[in-house]
């Protein structure tokens, strides 16, 4: 689990690239327990544009300053100009509730992947917006291109944590290796 996340966490961090495909059947592990990655199909270069405020929400500080909230939004383009009320106050709730629990793992110094309660509260979040008929009256199409690969990513990693059961992690490990 560890050399897991330090890869991911690497190419994220550092390189700001990422293999956007994380799944069993892009990894093996060699016979002394090494992650070796196979599959590149889905490399995704991170600019600075989306890069430092997407990660400046890692931070709870700014997560919880509205002000600062509502603005790394709108340079996220998840909120437009072009929003009503109703539109604006709906998805600064929804994406505050999102990025507050995906950013959970980052406000530690290790993190408990197979905590079935962390787990579940992502499937449970990701059910109740697709069933969300609010959502569906909304213009949806919304935030920048770049989201599609760091949520697919995201969440295709912390599903591989949990299934493998990755407990203490260290989640600023992969400075070791800049």
């Amino acid at each position: 689990g560890q050399a897991l996340w330090d890869y991911y966490m690497f190419q994220i961090r550092v390189l700001r690239k990422v293999n956007a495909d994380p799944h069993p059947g892009n990894f093996l592990l060699s016979s002394d327990f090494k992650l070796i990655s196979i599959d590149f199909g889905c490399i995704k270069h991170i600019p600075d544009t989306f890069y430092v405020p997407y990660f400046e929400l890692i931070d709870s500080s700014k997560l919880q300053d509205k002000k600062t909230f509502e603005s790394k939004l709108y340079e996220l383009e998840i909120l437009k100009d072009s929003d009503t009320k109703e539109e604006k106050k709906y998805f600064l709730s929804m994406f505050h509730e999102l990025i507050s629990l995906f950013t959970l793992p980052f406000h530690n110094d290790n993190f408990d992947f197979s905590d079935d309660v962390f787990f579940e509260k992502i499937i449970n979040l990701g059910e109740r917006y697709a069933k969300d008929s609010q959502l569906r009256k909304f213009n949806a199409n919304r935030g920048s291109k770049h989201f599609i690969y760091m949520n697919r990513t995201f969440y295709g990693l912390y599903n591989l944590m949990h299934e493998i059961g990755a407990k203490a992690v260290k989640i600023d490990n992969y400075t070791q290796f800049e």
